[in-house]
């Protein structure tokens, strides 16, 4: 991306490098229309990656994709290109009309994934889940190259802040999570985990979170089973008990409580299952987009259901201070993150600055070497860098200074006079 900054550096002195985010959440959408989104996410994938996309202008991208968001998050030099491409594509593939989906540009899009990464845009508001799903997103693209210098700067600092307000603030003191939740909603209902049995249906990387919680909870048995066969590995590398699709109506029957959170596309256990093996009291949580547990079986009257809209209605507030605690530092980092992309504008003057520098000194060098030998062409090397290290310290100093004020242009010129030298050119070459 150093020709992009480049790029961006000649041609527009007047605008940052363009980061868009378009998607939506559970504050936007239906969780029935999230689970439609997720349902598509490596399709969009694969479109966005493709070269037929060309047109959208896309120079790099992240796909975040959960249970109660669907976010993509783009370095692009044509903004309404590439939010017109993503709409279209989007309602294209999933029926979701186009003017349901936020769009954003730069700060804001800044400041809406800073405060995802913290968890201030979840459902359980300072929830530790999502920083880790924003990082598997995005090593995602890092692993396909779908990444850019602009998009890694823009997610490494959202793990930063996060860091960051997890140490400096109280938001999310109790490592408050979706399951956690749904553990304390089933508490105040006087439903007590310790010494129970527990099934677990999925073994995705939620699935480590649920049993983590259980754990805690000191349960005495943890059963897993899962729709794609992989239990017996996962059940071994976590503490627990794998659980046979034959065997699966027997554990239902047994279990004390049962969580699922396999993320399937599909059914797993329908009210009728629940009816013919079960005549005593069942709390289930369901955390699963897709429902791995069929809705109707809240109607049953052996069950307890705790599903996402149940947390999500009953999820304790955080205290305003706390939360205005928050978003003063996401504040701060937002104006912190784009100073530093205003600063890497003059990347391109700097560098051709330094090399046109450099050039004089190697001259010198060689000709001391030929003229009194080696050894002393190493005391000159390094006295001469010494020097121009001094004398471009200050230079280099307002090269950030200027581009963070917009004087970017005036910069350039200063330099093209002083020294006789032009990035323009240097590109055209």
């Amino acid at each position: 991306m150093i020709k992009y900054f480049t790029k961006c550096a000649i041609k527009h002195y007047d605008s940052l490098v363009t980061l868009i985010f378009v998607g939506a959440s559970f504050h936007d959408i239906t969780l029935t229309e999230l689970e439609h989104l997720e349902k598509s996410a490596d399709e969009i994938r694969e479109l966005i990656s493709s070269a037929a996309t060309r047109e959208s202008q896309i120079e790099a991208y992240v796909l975040l994709s959960t249970c109660n968001r669907f976010e993509i998050y783009c370095d692009t030099d044509s903004e309404d290109e590439c939010v017109k491409y993503l709409k279209e594509l989007i309602e294209s593939r999933t029926g979701i009309a186009r003017d349901k989906l936020i769009a954003k540009t730069n700060d804001e899009a800044t400041r809406h994934l800073f405060r995802v990464v913290s968890g201030l845009e979840s459902m359980i508001v300072g929830e530790v889940e999502v920083a880790g799903q924003v990082r598997r997103a995005f090593s995602q693209s890092q692993i396909s190259a779908l990444t850019s210098r602009t998009i890694e700067l823009l997610f490494q600092r959202s793990f930063e802040i996060s860091k960051k307000i997890t140490s400096q603030t109280d938001l999310g003191l109790a490592g408050r999570s979706l399951i956690s939740s749904g553990l304390e909603i089933l508490k105040n209902k006087g439903i007590s985990l310790e010494g129970k049995h527990a099934l677990v249906i999925g073994t995705g990387a939620y699935a480590r979170v649920v049993i983590a919680s259980l754990q805690r909870s000191l349960v005495s048995d943890i059963g897993v089973y899962s729709p794609s066969n992989r239990a017996s590995e996962f059940a071994e590398n976590h503490g627990a008990h794998p659980i046979k699709p034959e065997a699966l109506h027997s554990a239902i029957r047994n279990t004390d409580i049962l969580i699922a959170c396999s993320g399937t596309h599909g059914t797993v256990i329908t009210a009728e299952d629940i009816r013919n093996i079960r005549d005593r009291p069942l709390p289930i949580i369901d955390l699963s987009l897709a429902r791995d547990v069929e809705k109707s079986v809240q109607n049953l009257e052996q069950v307890t259901l705790i599903d996402l809209e149940v947390i999500a209605a009953e999820a304790p507030k955080e205290h305003h201070e706390v939360l205005e605690e928050a978003n003063f530092l996401i504040n701060e980092a937002v104006q912190e993150f784009h100073d530093d992309l205003r600063a890497r504008r003059n990347d391109p003057y700097i560098r051709l600055l330094r090399s046109h520098v450099q050039s004089f000194v190697d001259e010198e060098v060689e000709r001391v070497r030929k003229r009194k030998g080696e050894e002393l062409a190493k005391e000159v090397q390094y006295s001469l860098q010494l020097v121009t290290k001094s004398i471009f310290h200050k230079p280099m100093l307002a090269a950030r200074d200027t581009t963070i004020d917009d004087y970017g242009l005036e910069y350039e010129r200063a330099i093209s006079k002083l020294f006789g030298i032009s990035v323009a050119n240097n590109e055209n070459e």
